[in-house]
C-alpha cells in the first residue's frame, strides 16, 4: 500500500479527513508551466487546503505558505512550509501577501471556498482546481467582477487514476488580479483586497472631494503589551488566554470604526476625516494587534528557546516573526507550533554539532581508534582553523580555547566583563547539555557571575538520580581572549558520542564504545539521547496548554 493510501486511511480513523484529494501530477504540471512562464522563478505560494504540502513541493522552490487543518497532515508537512492558518473560514486573506494562491477545495463547498478566496487573495494569481459546474456560479461571477479580475480554464482534469480516485472532472482555473499591463510589475492587485473587505464591512459614507489627504497616525501598542504581561501572569493556559484577550481586543477595535457607519456624512465631511485614511489606519492596526500577541506568544516559548543556542533561536524567532500577519487563534497557534517544534529539532542536531566544532582544536583532539591521521602545525595555521580533512575524532575533558573573547569590558556587553561571543558558547553548552539529559533547568548561565577576575566559575547541574548539584563544567576567561575549560567527564562523553553518530561517524552504541574506547553501557546510555519533540506529543512534552 502506498504512503498516500495510508495517510488516507488514518486521517479517515481519526476523523481528521477533510475531503483531502490530492491533486495529480497531470494536474501540476499544466499550472507549474503557467507559474513558470508568468511569474518569479522562486514564486511565494499560498496553498489554502494543504494537505500533506505535495502540490507546494511541486510548484515552487520559493516561500510556500499553508492553511491546513488535519492534525496528520500538518504533521506531514514539510518543515519548509509555513503554516499561516488552520481552520479555512476563521482566516484573513487579506494580509497574507504572495505571488500567487493555489486552491483544490473540497467539492462539497467549493462555492465558499472560492469566492472568499477571490475576494480576499492579497496575490497576483489564483489556480483553482475545481469542478466544472464552477461555470454556472452567479455569485463566483461576481466575485470575480468585484476584484475586477479575469479568468482562464488552463485544462480539465479528472481524478480516476488519481492518489486518491474519484468520479468527478475539474477545470483548473487561473484567475488574474492584475491587468495584462501590471502584471510584472505592479505589487498591488487592481482591486485592494482590504478596501473591498472595509467597505463590505463598514457602511461608512464621505464625500471624498474636499477632504484632506493626510494619513492617520497608528498609536502605539506598547500599553496592550504591557497589559498582556501583566494579566498573564496569574494564567495557566497561555493559548486560551492570549486569545480571549485577542478577541476581545480586536472586537473593540472593529467596534469602534464601525461606530463610525451610524455618523451622519455630511458631519464626517465637516470633521475633516478621510475614509481612506481611516481603511490604512485599521489595515494597520489590526496587523499591529496581531504582531503585539504572537510577539507575547513567541516571547514565552521559553519552553523552546531555552534549549536553542544564541545563533539557532535568532534564525527561529526571526523565521516566525517575520510572518506574524497570522490570524491569532487557538487553532493557528497549534498549527505554528507543530511547525516551530519541526525546527526545534533540525535546530537541536545542528547547534550540537555547531558548538563542538567551535570547541574544536588541535590542543583538545583525540582521534578515534580507526583514525589514524595526524595534522602538523601548518594545517592549524591561521588562528586555530581546522584542517580540512579533519574528521573522526572527540574532545578531551580538558582544553583552552584560544582566541574567543575571554574577559572584556566593553561597554555594551551582554554579560558585564565577558565578551559576547564568551557568554553566548557558555549558554550555548548549557542549552545543548539540557538536550542530552543533563537538567539545567533554573541554574546558572553567564549573567550569572562576576567576571572581573579570571577566577575559575563553576557551571552546574541537577543530577535527576539524587537530586544534587553537580558540576556541569567549570571555566576561567583571560584578557587574552582565552578560555579555560574542564568539563564533567559524563557530559563531554555524551557529548563525543553524540556529535560522533550526528556526523555519521558511528552507527551504533557498540561501535561508539569501541572507537572512543568508552564502557559499552555508557555508550548505550549516551547514544541517540539528543531531544527530539514529535509533532502534537512534543506541545505536551513541553507543558505547553494549547485548545483546539
Amino acid at each position: 500500500m502506498n504512503a498516500t493510501k495510508q495517510l488516507v486511511q488514518h486521517i479517515k480513523a481519526v476523523d481528521q479527513d477533510f475531503e483531502w484529494y490530492p491533486s495529480t501530477n497531470e494536474i501540476l504540471e499544466v499550472i507549474k508551466a503557467d507559474i513558470d512562464e508568468n511569474l518569479t522563478s522562486k514564486p511565494s505560494i499560498l496553498d489554502v487546503g494543504s494537505g500533506d504540502g505535495r502540490a507546494l513541493e511541486y510548484l515552487t522552490e520559493g516561500k510556500k505558505f499553508a492553511i491546513e487543518k488535519s492534525v496528520p497532515l500538518l504533521n506531514a508537512l514539510n518543515k519548509n512550509v509555513f503554516v499561516v492558518g488552520t481552520d479555512f473560514y476563521s482566516q484573513t486573506l487579506i494580509d497574507k501577501s504572495v505571488d500567487t494562491v493555489f486552491c483544490n477545495p473540497p467539492y462539497s463547498e467549493f462555492i465558499q471556498w472560492v469566492i472568499k478566496i477571490i475576494t480576499e487573495a492579497n496575490a497576483k494569481s489564483i489556480y483553482f482546481v475545481i469542478p466544472k459546474r464552477w461555470e454556472d456560479s452567479n455569485e463566483i461571477a461576481n466575485a470575480i467582477e468585484s476584484r475586477k479580475a479575469t479568468y482562464e480554464v488552463l485544462g480539465q482534469f479528472d481524478f480516476l487514476n488519481g492518489d486518491r480516485s474519484a468520479r468527478v472532472d475539474v477545470d483548473i482555473v487561473k484567475i488574474k488580479l492584475r491587468g495584462d499591463r501590471d502584471y510584472f510589475f505592479s505589487s498591488k492587485p487592481t482591486v485592494d483586497p482590504f478596501k473591498l473587505w472595509f467597505e463590505e464591512h463598514f457602511k461608512i459614507e464621505i464625500s471624498k472631494s474636499e477632504v484632506s489627504s493626510s494619513q492617520q497616525k497608528i498609536n502605539s501598542v506598547k500599553d496592550l503589551n504591557d497589559k498582556v504581561s501583566t494579566e498573564l501572569i496569574k494564567e495557566q493556559d497561555l493559548i486560551t488566554t492570549l486569545d480571549s484577550f485577542y478577541q476581545r481586543d480586536l472586537e473593540k477595535l472593529i467596534s469602534t470604526y464601525s461606530s463610525l457607519s451610524s455618523v451622519s456624512p455630511d458631519i464626517l465631511k465637516e470633521l475633516n476625516i478621510n475614509l481612506d485614511g481611516v481603511r490604512e489606519a485599521l489595515q494597520l492596526k489590526v496587523s499591529s494587534l496581531k504582531d503585539v500577541y504572537w510577539n507575547e506568544l513567541f516571547n514565552r516559548l521559553s519552553s523552546i528557546t531555552d534549549r536553542l543556542t544564541s545563533s539557532s533561536r535568532k534564525v527561529l524567532l526571526d523565521t516566525l516573526l517575520e510572518h506574524t500577519h497570522v490570524d491569532f487563534n487557538p487553532s493557528n497557534a497549534h498549527g505554528i507550533l507543530i511547525w516551530v517544534i519541526k525546527h526545534s529539532n533540525s535546530y537541536f542536531d545542528s547547534q550540537l554539532m555547531e558548538v563542538l566544532d567551535t570547541l574544536t582544536t588541535k590542543a583538545n583532539l583525540i582521534n578515534y581508534k580507526s583514525n589514524q591521521k595526524t595534522f602538523g602545525k601548518d594545517e592549524w595555521r591561521y588562528n586555530h582553523d581546522k584542517p580540512h580533512n579533519l574528521d573522526r575524532y572527540s574532545l578531551d575533558y580538558r582544553f583552552v580555547l584560544a582566541d574567543h573573547g575571554g574577559l572584556n569590558n566593553g561597554c555594551c556587553n551582554r554579560v558585564k566583563g565577558l565578551a559576547d561571543r564568551s557568554a553566548d558558547l557558555l549558554d550555548d553548552i548549557c542549552a545543548i547539555a539540557a538536550n542530552i539529559g543533563f537538567d539545567t533547568k533554573g541554574t546558572s548561565r553567564a549573567n550569572s557571575f562576576d567576571w572581573s577576575s579570571n577566577g575559575s566559575k563553576t557551571f552546574l547541574f541537577r543530577d535527576i538520580s539524587t537530586g544534587k548539584m553537580e558540576t556541569l563544567f567549570e571555566v576561567r576567561a583571560f584578557q587574552n581572549k582565552n578560555l579555560h575549560f574542564r568539563f564533567n567527564q559524563k557530559l563531554i562523553c555524551k557529548l563525543n558520542v553524540e556529535f560522533g553518530r550526528l556526523k555519521g561517524w558511528l552507527r551504533t552504541s557498540s561501535q561508539a564504545a569501541e572507537e572512543l574506547d568508552i564502557d559499552i553501557d555508557i555508550a548505550d546510555q549516551s547514544f541517540a539521547t539528543n531531544l527530539r519533540l514529535g509533532s502534537t506529543s512534543g506541545l505536551f512534552k513541553l507543558g505547553l496548554n494549547i485548545a483546539a
